[in-house]
């Protein structure tokens, strides 16, 4: 070898070695970097979860309470509870289930005296669950607003919390680890990153559920699936490999029965094993080392319901306790539920009645809907990159988790058709394999962008997903949760808007109440609306007893068109909350529930009270004025809305004739019907189509007298235009208003030609104060009243 031989061999050694030495020292950069990017993904993950554990009120998670009471008894060291349709337990359906999770808590919190946990538990019972259009009463426990310290049964409930909280990491972690088999590079943290940051998956997670337990022991299961499909390419898979598997489906079957269709996959996964391998000994030499953990974990809670109820998934007790469906759903009714199950997939708080803004969900469908054509269009795309250019193994897992979205979506339908109440939790044993092929579907999109955009596209999409997602979770935190579950806040005076009142509502042992102001919609509202009414509240001393307010739309006859009964504050405060001397703005909006009469709108009076909470008879508590003179009812009329009806009078069969007079150029008088003849001792009705011309803003009475050639009156009737239901000072213009005048022609009268006469005054002036009258051309008419025509008496 010459010289220059040597000398080129040694700098291409040397070059070698260089480059090896990059290639070793980026791996571990990459390493490193991967580490910390989950290190701060796990950081939020928790800082989100503890913070939502401790801000949520207790048992204000779905079926928490219940959750909680078979924690509670377990803790106090009694056996699995045993369930009957008849008779259960404060764990109501919640002691049919698996109880791994249940155990678990119960040893966690043995050693925390929980003898209060009756004074917390008791519920609100105008709570509004699973409807969250319903503005109100979204707290399910009546103390929600009370300060909850760290001790007693608040104590053991956050120790439950905290360890979903826990059992929410491993999830979290098992996510990570199976999105780096499906998913090439830094991409595999974008699942857990977007995990992290979803509002249900943080809510579920701080709260005292078993559906942490399955969730986790599927993401496990999900996990350990992948590697060994990953190692079998490989070589074969160790007998502690499958018996490590076998332990896993144990604890998924016992923490909720969805974890049996992890069994189910298992078996797929084996069996798809076995025939890429072509040995059928696999499925041979994996069954003992997987059946033997697994039945020994979890087939004596299967056995138990075998011999206790017949029934080996205890689902009928479950089912029958829980609400089972009682008629096949029709396509409005698939269609509502699943969007209930879209909306609570990605955040839907409380009972199933806290929501989001509205365009969040309209939001996610978009994403979803891109994903999925993402993924369905990927194999027909060249340049999709991220799905051409993956190798064998990452397909084979990214198949594993469409078959288990594809089979816990199956599981989840079953339910919906078994029983009441489809929720997005239901979903979340296949909440990691969802959104990692969420992540899957979008990257096919950006995979189609030239390659000097793809980098910065993906970084700006991605972080703007994961920022709405954030930003819906904070949001919850700070703001839809204390406007749920908050206390109301003192106000320092009545605001300009309120009117003044001075009402007292007298309760049991001395309790007092003043009404203080109110303050009333000045709009107007059809059926279905909601009208705005502002009760303006103190008490001068702490009240000893719970009293709930009721607030009513009344119409001229005293008929309920709407109603809001309620504690204070909507649900939220309830009187033995309040503070002495403080004074509460304490808000409603009264949906109008009935359809209102064409013939004209309606000033319904709004009527409120007090009832003691613990009067079954719901009878208003006794209120006196300003004067301690007693009010004649319990409770008040304290103001007036207006409400419109669907459309103006039915005019066209009643034969009306056209008058155009206008009075004081206020209220018009369009229209008139009246029979031309009618006998003595008969009652004449005469029908008057009436509108407003301009604000009136006082109330004027109209009279339709029967008047002799002599102007001698002969018989009248006086009424307000509108009669009692719409007085003229809520007339605006262009109402219109038909209104009917019976007048009694008394039994002695001549026969003879009568002339109808119509006019208006000022109702407090006992008809002296009469509107001027204008025809319709303008002129002005005496006697400031119009004639109608001629009646003929017989």
């Amino acid at each position: 070898m010459t010289a220059s031989s040597r000398t080129a061999s040694s700098r291409t050694a040397s070059g070698q070695a260089r480059a090896t030495g990059t290639t070793q020292a980026g791996t571990r950069l990459g390493a490193w970097v991967d580490r910390l990017g989950l290190s701060a993904i796990v950081a939020l993950y928790l800082a989100l979860t503890v913070w939502f554990s401790l801000t949520i009120p207790a048992f204000e998670t779905p079926d928490e309470l219940y959750h909680y009471g078979f924690v509670r008894h377990l803790a106090q060291g009694n056996p699995l509870p045993v369930q009957s349709a008849e008779a259960t337990g404060p764990w109501q359906q919640e002691g049919s289930q698996a109880p791994l999770y249940y155990w678990l808590a119960g040893r966690l919190t043995a050693g925390v005296d929980q003898s209060d946990f009756e004074a917390w538990a008791r519920t609100n019972p105008r709570a509004n669950m699973g409807d969250p259009l319903f503005p109100g009463n979204k707290n399910r426990m009546l103390f929600s607003a009370a300060p909850q310290p760290l001790t007693g049964s608040i104590l053991a409930l956050r120790m439950a919390r905290w360890l979903s909280v826990g059992l929410g990491l491993v999830t979290l972690l098992c996510v990570a680890a199976t999105a780096r088999y499906a998913l090439p590079g830094r991409r595999a943290l974008l699942p857990p990153l977007i995990l992290a940051a979803l509002p249900q998956f943080v809510f579920i997670s701080a709260s005292c559920s078993n559906d942490n337990a399955v969730i986790a022991a599927s993401a496990l299961g999900i996990w350990w699936l992948a590697r060994l499909i990953v190692t079998d390419r490989r070589r074969p898979i160790a007998l502690w490999e499958w018996a490590v598997l076998g332990v896993i489906l144990g604890l998924a079957a016992l923490s909720k029965l969805q974890g049996l269709g992890l069994w189910l996959l298992a078996a797929s996964v084996g069996g798809a094993l076995a025939a890429r391998r072509r040995d059928l000994g696999v499925l041979w030499r994996a069954a003992l080392p997987v059946a033997l953990p697994a039945v020994a974990i979890a087939g004596w809670w299967y056995w138990r319901n075998v011999t206790l109820y017949g029934d080996w998934t205890g689902l009928e007790h479950l089912v029958s306790i829980n609400g089972q469906r009682s008629a096949p759903l029709t396509w409005d009714g698939w269609w509502l539920e699943f969007r209930g199950l879209r909306y609570s997939f990605w955040g839907l708080f409380g009972w199933f009645n806290i929501l989001l803004p509205e365009w969040m969900y309209a939001v996610m469908d978009g994403v979803s809907g891109a994903a999925l054509l993402g993924l369905l269009v990927a194999p027909w795309l060249r340049r999709a990159r991220s799905a051409d250019m993956a190798p064998g193994a990452s397909q084979d897992v990214r198949r594993l988790l469409a078959v288990w979205a594809i089979l816990s979506f199956a599981l989840v339908i079953y339910w919906v058709i078994r029983a009441q109440g489809s929720q997005g939790r239901l979903f979340f044993p296949a909440i990691g394999a969802t959104v990692t092929l969420l992540v899957l579907g979008l990257e096919n999109w950006l995979g189609l962008l030239p390659s000097r955009l793809r980098a910065w596209s993906g970084g700006a999409v991605w972080a703007a997903w994961w920022g709405l997602l954030l930003a819906a979770t904070i949001y919850a935190g700070m703001t839809l949760f204390p406007a749920a579950y908050g206390p109301l806040p003192p106000v320092d005076a009545l605001p300009p808007q309120a009117a003044p009142l001075a009402l007292t509502f007298r309760g049991q042992d001395g309790d007092q109440i003043d009404l203080r102001g109110v303050a009333v919609g000045t709009g107007r509202y059809s059926a279905g609306d909601w009208a705005p009414v502002t009760l303006y509240l103190m008490t001068p001393a702490p009240l000893r007893h719970d009293y709930e307010v009721f607030v009513q739309l009344l119409d001229e006859q005293g008929a309920v068109l709407g109603n809001v009964t309620t504690h204070p504050g909507w649900g939220r405060h309830p009187t033995r909350l309040w503070q002495a001397g403080a004074l509460y703005a304490d808000a409603y909006q009264v949906q109008v529930r009935q359809r209102i009469d064409p013939d004209s709108p309606l000033l319904a009076r709004v009527y409120t009270g007090f009832v003691a909470s613990s009067d079954p008879t719901l009878t208003p508590l006794p209120t006196v004025d300003a004067a301690g003179q007693a009010v004649s009812v319990g409770g008040s009329i304290v103001g007036e809305v207006t409400l419109l009806p669907w459309s103006g009078p039915e005019v066209a069969a009643l034969g009306l004739t056209p008058v155009a007079a206008a009075f004081g150029a206020r209220i018009g008088l369009e229209q008139a019907a009246y029979p031309a003849t009618v006998a003595a001792g008969e009652t004449l009705t005469v029908t008057l189509l009436w509108q407003g011309l301009a604000a009136p803003e006082v109330d004027y009475t109209a009279f339709v007298h029967l008047l002799d050639a002599d102007e001698t009156l002969l018989v009248g009737y006086d009424q307000g235009p509108g009669g009692l239901r719409f007085p003229t000072r809520a007339w605006q213009a262009g109402d219109q208003v038909l209104s009917r005048f019976p007048l009694a022609v008394p039994a002695h009268t001549p026969p003879g030609e009568y002339t109808l006469w119509v006019g208006l005054y000022d109702a407090t002036s006992a008809g002296a104060a009469r509107l001027p009258v204008n025809d319709g051309s303008g002129r002005s008419v005496a006697h400031e009243m119009v004639a109608l025509g001629a009646v003929t008496v017989r």
